[in-house]
């Protein structure tokens, strides 16, 4: 076995690549690092012996051996490998030379530090290579700068909306990554989330990222995560989704990079926190170093769960222990809330007294506030109108600031996100962004009911109401109706389309019979509300009445009414849906239809089908060739309650209703399946989803359709969402039933004005207090990263040409790239396996192992990604696009280049010209020191400078020798001609003593080189813009900081109204750091040029 001696080439754990051994010890040996010929020994390390390995270098390795004769330093390739020597090939020669290993350099796997000095110690290469490296490195930075380094944004599949990027963004770009994100429904909190768990996952591909939902809608939240986040390219990362339902198992996730917690307000619903889930929840929470939990509750609702939510984000802050100063908190935001509300410019005579009520209760030092009500004021006149030289949209403009101020200086906590549909669905026609649209919504039109069973099962339903009513009147018990009614409710929820599932419902009521409840698809709330008051004797004969009815009906013959009852709102569809809500309905009909419509591709999501197989059946509904279809046909998916809680069933042309469920909140669940997001995969969805409801609207004597008509009219769901308004709903709803109960029909019609009524107040009522959690800004010093990245997209094709120049063109690294149809569409496919790269083969290797193969293929245009999920984008984020990156700022080829240019006019001696490329970015250094040391922390805090000061390139031109870069626009656009053997020549090996002569020997090329990069650093502000970016984002900066700091300073005064305040402050001075560094922002070289301008030379007998 091969000894470790001097001049072996060795690697260790966490080294920083290959090194040679320099000197040897007793058990130790010193491993040098080789950067470049400019700084042959950048590293020196004494290690164990022991832990070093003996490193072989494979054939076309890039080495670099130093002429012992003339002390000049030659790159090369290996070629062979005989008895301790390398056989290697050097540039412009065939042979190839045998050198000692002990002789040979190999670079390290750190990005050239100095591109000068390798031009300056003769390390330059060819030009081909800096025309292919160069715009693949501007076209990176300009990638990171249009996503304020969040290439997750670009590398995501879908499309591009504001409110999605910026509420990623705001996370992504603070050090504390612990937020609740609150959209209203249908606005894409999965979206935001999916963005964070990518870049997670980009930061470090070995993360542990942990997703709670509800078990129904783990496999939809893997598939998203999958076919839009690509989440299968991080092999390393431990990514785990678990169901709600499992909180025993949550304890092995402990020390979460990321949680994820899915309707986390169903988990933080209690009043005790020490009960599971909740208990093993905070555990996890608090274990966890970023916590997201999603939740479109509104702010007002249940004050324990809002408590409950915040102390799995911040345990120190909000304390259960401190459970009533937190409520006396939201009684006085309440009334701030009422204040904001009145603030509306078109009712002048409000405003004073608004601002009043508002200055009352903030605190004194909110001196911004102040100011912003004076000046609102000052457009007034002593009757409290508009003075007649003011303008209205001025004083719109002064009220809306002082409403921004407000919601963001008292928002309850500043780490929740919550956008409105209101807001995000307005369709701004300046905007360059499609809008961002749901479906909406629809009346449903009335199917009505084939033969008898509806007819029966309304009679029974009005019979057992009517026995109670009259048996508790009887016998004034009439306080006990309660009970009954929310009985009453459950059974009429059961009391359409079939009957088995309404006998069952009853047979549990009477007899506890746990099959029947079982059969019916009861939950835990509906058996208890059915067996919680007595059972009366008077209800015994509607059941038995029933079972002799049911007995005798045919269940073909029934299932088959049904079906030709809802034939009329599926014919002509090619997704249709049809809800038939919990019980034994939904599978039997789905086989029903299957026996019946053979040609007809039906799905189910139903309970007996089980979670797997009814995630595959949606995928199959909604694409169709993908599981068991042909597009031709069309596809029914039948679906019982299992699919009326997150999942996505927008690509429907149509639903039908056979049920409707007892609780508007239950029926606002379902709806918002198919009130979704319009997405550009899905053509056709540019309307409400047409819908259809089993019932008779002329049966007067029917409460389903008293009911029914309840939920159109009074409680408007079939118009408009009403998920902000669940709580007022739950509240109302038991009083709702009772009038039922009392007085049936008449009971239910009776209650749709007042039932209007109290919606419109608990709208107002929750409009009002979101108002101060609503996202007004999250732009940061005045850049639009949402803009940025859309006008990015706009340029697809120039990410294209130069990722393929880099990665097959002239100059580049010679991968292998066809474009291949794959699933339909067309795709650029890298064939990694047969490619041979000017790559070193060890990186290169690594490189293939951390590559997932479909990474390698995708496409540059993004509208093309959104229409086809799961086709990746070639963005920076890619896998792919990184790995050239990596290679782009590790390899030494392309950073330095000299050569010499053919100038016919020029016939003096030949010119020498330094160009020097620079990357300009904000300084970190000062914020770093003020922040925790997690390893997240200084991407967040790159991603803050960022959004202050976007990186950007520039390149200049100096005259060897002179004191100031170059101006003249036709000097500059001769040197910025690209490399062209036809007409440049490549100092090379042979060649490059008549470029040192030109500088007297290669001091004098050294020095000169140095002096030209320090000119041009000191004139850049002259040649370039730096000055007015700098000045730009610096202005925007101080601007954002001034009101930041109002903000902060406003919290810390408002504790009777606010919790979180400490942690604005470091946020501004972070801020007030990253800002006072624009003015010397960080400027390196990325590349070098030497151009020796020249006439014609005579070379021997020739001239050239």
């Amino acid at each position: 076995m091969a000894r470790i001696a001097i001049g072996k080439f060795v690697e260790y754990r966490n080294s920083p690549g290959v090194g040679r051994v320099a000197e040897v010890g007793c058990t130790k040996v010193c491993v040098e690092f080789f950067e470049s010929v400019a700084t042959p020994r950048a590293l020196a390390q004494w290690v164990p012996a022991d832990d070093c390995l003996l490193v072989s270098l494979d054939l076309e390795t890039r080495v670099f051996w130093q002429r012992p004769d003339t002390g000049d330093w030659l790159a090369g390739r290996i070629k062979g490998h005989v008895d301790g020597k390398y056989f290697v090939q050097f540039p412009n020669y065939t042979a190839h030379f045998p050198v000692p290993e002990s002789e040979l350099r190999v670079r390290w796997d750190r990005p050239v530090v100095d591109p000068v000095s390798v031009l300056a110690s003769g390390g330059n290469e060819s030009g081909y290579y800096y025309n292919a490296r160069l715009p693949f490195l501007r076209n990176l930075i300009e990638q990171r700068a249009a996503s304020a380094s969040t290439p997750a944004l670009l590398s995501s599949g879908g499309e591009i909306f504001p409110h999605q990027v910026n509420a990623a963004l705001t996370v992504l770009s603070d050090p504390v990554q612990r937020y609740l994100l609150a959209d209203e429904v249908g606005l894409g909190k999965t979206i935001e989330t999916g963005y964070i768990v990518r870049q997670t996952l980009i930061d470090d591909p070995n993360a542990k990222v942990c997703v709670l939902a509800p078990d129904v809608l783990r496999r939809q939240w893997g598939r998203e995560l999958v076919e839009k986040f690509f989440i299968d390219d991080f092999s390393m990362a431990k990514i785990k989704i678990l169901p709600h339902e499992t909180p025993e198992r949550w304890a092995d996730h402990h020390g979460s990079d990321l949680l994820v917690v899915d309707e986390a307000h169903q988990l933080a619903a209690t009043s005790d926190p020490d009960a599971s889930p909740y208990r093993e929840l905070a555990a996890l929470a608090h274990s966890s170093s970023r916590l997201l939990l999603l939740s479109a509750t509104p702010v007002m609702s249940h004050r324990t769960t809002q408590l409950g939510m915040l102390h799995l984000l911040d345990p120190v802050l909000y304390k259960w222990s401190d459970r009533e100063a937190f409520e006396h908190k939201h009684r006085l935001r309440s009334r701030l809330a009422d204040g904001v509300n009145n603030l509306d410019a078109e009712f002048t005579y409000l405003l004073p007294t608004a601002i009043e009520d508002i200055l009352e209760i903030v605190p004194a030092e909110d001196t911004r506030c102040v100011d912003l009500s004076r000046a609102v004021l000052d457009l007034l006149d002593d009757q409290d109108e508009l003075r007649p030289d003011a303008e209205l949209a001025e004083l719109e403009a002064r009220t809306e600031a002082l409403r921004a101020h407000i919601s963001e200086a008292y928002r309850l906590h500043r780490r929740v996100i919550r956008h409105r549909r209101s807001t995000v669905l307005q369709d701004d026609p300046e905007s360059d962004f499609m809008p961002y649209e749901v479906r909406g919504r629809r009346a449903p039109g009335p199917l009505v009911p084939q033969g008898g069973v509806d007819e029966m099962l309304r009679v029974h339903l009005a019979e057992w109401r009517t026995r109670v009513w009259d048996y508790l009147v009887d016998h004034e018990r009439e306080g006990d109706k309660l009970g009954y009614a929310m009985a009453l409710a459950v059974l009429t929820s059961r009391a359409t389309g079939h009957p088995q599932d309404f006998l069952d419902a009853l047979t549990w009521r009477l007899d506890r019979v746990p099959a029947a409840a079982e059969q019916a698809g009861l939950t835990a709330e509906e058996r208890t509300l059915l067996c919680t008051p007595d059972v009366l004797d008077i209800e015994r004969p509607v059941l038995d009445d029933l079972h002799a009815e049911v007995d005798g009906l045919n269940n073909r013959r029934c299932l088959d009414e049904l079906i030709s009852t809802i034939l009329p709102g599926l014919k002509g569809r090619k997704r249709a849906v049809v809800f038939c809500g919990p019980g034994q309905v939904a599978g039997q009909v789905t086989d029903r239809l299957r026996q019946r419509f053979p040609s007809v591709s039906v799905f189910e999501h139903t309970k007996r089908s089980g979670p797997e197989r009814s995630e595959q059946q949606v995928i199959g509904w909604a694409g169709r060739t993908e599981v068991g279809g042909d597009a031709r046909r069309s596809a029914v998916l039948v679906v019982d309650d299992s699919a009326e809680d997150g999942l996505n069933l927008q690509a429907a042309d149509a639903a039908v209703h056979i049920r409707l469920p007892w609780s508007p909140n239950r029926l606002e669940q379902r709806l918002g399946r198919i009130d979704r997001y319009r997405e550009a995969s899905l053509p056709g969805q540019f309307t409400a989803v047409p819908q259809f409801r089993v019932g008779d609207p002329f049966a007067e004597d029917s409460l389903p359709e008293a009911w029914a008509a309840l939920l159109m009219e009074g409680y408007g769901i079939f118009g408009n969402s009403v998920s902000t308004l669940q709580d007022a709903i739950a509240e109302g709803l038991a009083a709702t039933w009772s009038d039922a109960l009392e007085s049936g029909v008449e009971g239910v019609t009776g209650k749709v004005g007042a039932i209007t009524e109290e919606m419109k107040k608990a709208r107002e009522e929750i409009d009002k207090m979101d108002m101060l959690e609503a996202i007004n800004d999250n732009n940061v010093g005045g850049r639009n990263i949402a803009a940025e990245l859309q006008d990015f997209e706009y340029s697809w094709k120039s990410v294209r040409s130069a990722m393929l120049d880099y990665a097959a063109g002239a100059g580049g690294i010679r991968l292998r790239t066809v474009e291949r149809t794959i699933a339909g569409s067309k795709q650029q496919a890298f064939d990694l396996a047969v490619s041979e790269p000017l790559i070193d083969p060890r990186r290169w290797r690594n490189m293939l192992a951390e590559l997932p193969a479909a990474a390698t293929r995708g496409v540059f245009n993004r509208s093309v990604a959104a229409r086809s999920p799961g086709i990746r984008l070639f963005r920076s984020g890619n896998p792919l696009v990184d790995a050239l990156a990596r290679a782009i700022y590790h390899d030494d080829r392309g950073q330095a280049t000299a050569f010499r240019r053919f100038d016919r006019r020029h016939q003096d001696a030949p010119v020498p010209y330094f160009g020097f490329d620079f990357l300009v970015e904000a300084d970190l250094s000062a914020a770093g020191e003020l922040v925790g040391d997690q390893p997240h922390v200084p991407a967040a805090l790159r991603r803050q400078a960022d959004q202050l000061l976007a990186p950007f390139t520039l390149k200049v031109w100096i005259e060897a020798g002179a004191a100031a870069p170059l101006t003249h626009p036709g000097a500059i656009a001769w040197l910025d001609q690209p490399y062209d053997n036809r007409r440049d020549k490549n100092y090379n090996a042979e060649r490059l003593p008549g470029l040192i002569g030109i500088f007297g020997g290669w001091d004098g090329y050294r020095e000169t080189a140095e002096r030209a990069e320090q000119a041009a650093r000191e004139h850049l502000a002259d040649v370039t813009d730096l000055q007015q970016r700098c000045a730009r984002a610096q202005e925007h900066a101080l601007r954002h900081i001034a009101v930041l700091d109002a903000q902060a300073q406003t919290r810390k005064a408002a504790g009777h109204l606010l919790s979180d305040t400490e942690s604005l402050l470091t946020d501004v001075a972070v801020t007030q750091a990253l800002t006072n560094g624009l003015t010397a922002p960080v400027v390196k070289v990325v590349a070098v040029t030497c151009i020796v301008r020249a006439g014609l030379e005579r070379v021997g007998n020739a001239v050239q």
